[in-house]
């Protein structure tokens, strides 16, 4: 497998946001989303009524296992890097031990990205 890179994809974000809430903690919180993201109407944005606020993990680096998907919790990471693994040749005689050893080889190398994030969660 390939050396990965940090995609550090929100830490300007997140600079802005504390800097936001910093100058103006009286404000609520709301979350807009595109309506390309919940639908196919005309309207141009939507607000997000139901909002949850928790700490959370994220996969912050590129990554070969699902690189449309932003990987939020471990067990699905697994998941899917099983489902990649299984495919590859090289394992098609291997026997259970060593494929659960090469999975975890895998996850260790992905194991430096996964960052403990504060989520806002959303949903129109």
């Amino acid at each position: 497998m390939m050396g990965y890179k940090p995609l550090n994809m929100f830490t300007a974000q997140t600079d802005e946001l504390k800097k936001l809430i910093a100058e103006y903690p009286d404000l609520p919180i709301v979350v807009i989303v595109s309506t390309e993201v919940v639908a196919d109407y005309d309207y141009n944005w939507w607000y997000a009524l139901d909002i949850s606020f928790s700490l959370g993990e994220l996969l912050d680096c590129e990554q070969d296992v699902n690189d449309t998907k932003v990987y939020t919790d471990r067990d699905d990471f697994e998941e899917d890097l099983r489902d990649i693994l299984c495919d590859l040749e090289e394992f098609e005689e291997a026997t259970d031990e060593e494929f659960d050893q090469a999975v975890k080889e895998q996850l260790a190398v992905y194991e430096p990205y996964w960052r403990q994030v504060i989520q806002i969660r959303a949903d129109v």
